[in-house]
């Protein structure tokens, strides 16, 4: 930053770099090939946009600089690319992949909780790009929302249903209690109340 602002960074910033000042703070955890990249994505928009050029950028917007990908789409474009099954970045491509291309495939824009579990997926393909790790590799299933839950219950329900039909087991209260009297060689007189 000094190289390129010069006496308006030291000015401002100081000559040395402070562990507790707040460009410190927001830019831990970034790696030397992040910020190399923030400090190019820097310069480009500088090129572009004279604003930038005059002045550094804040620290957040610096941070997001670090973490640009180029030819990333943003999530409503992946999500797009995704239902389309045609991908501009292999980023979208493995989240899709991760999330279920037969489920995307028929899929409607609207579907929020396919949408939800592949936003989840990019996110984490995102990350993995703004880090230079392999995009591709396993991504963890995240918990399902009670829609698997429901689909279970139903499962059961009708195991149920299936068990007492096999049995012959009546589903009518009165008739059942007659068949558990039987059953046990109990014999009671109904009291026409």
């Amino acid at each position: 930053m000094t190289q390129t602002y010069g006496h308006k960074w030291t000015s401002a910033f100081g000559e040395e770099a402070k562990a507790d000042h707040a460009w410190a703070k927001i830019l831990g955890g970034l790696n030397g090939k992040q910020i190399a990249n923030g400090l190019h994505r820097m310069i480009e928009l500088g090129q572009t946009d004279p604003e930038v050029a005059k002045w550094p950028p804040s620290a957040p917007d610096f941070r997001f600089m670090c973490l640009h990908v180029p030819g990333l789409p943003s999530i409503a474009q992946a999500w797009t690319e995704a239902l389309m099954g045609k991908y501009s970045h292999e980023a979208v491509q493995v989240a899709a992949e991760a999330t279920s291309t037969f489920d995307l495939r028929s899929a409607k824009h609207s579907d929020k909780a396919l949408y939800q579990r592949f936003e989840r997926n990019y996110a984490i393909v995102q990350r993995r790009a703004q880090n230079a790790q392999p995009l591709d590799g396993r991504i963890a299933q995240g918990i399902e929302h009670d829609s698997g839950m429901k689909a279970q219950l139903a499962r059961s329900h009708q195991e149920a249903r299936d068990l007492i039909a096999a049995q012959n087991i009546p589903t009518d209260p009165k008739a059942a209690r007659a068949l558990l009297l039987a059953k046990l060689g109990i014999k009671r007189e109904l009291s026409h109340g």
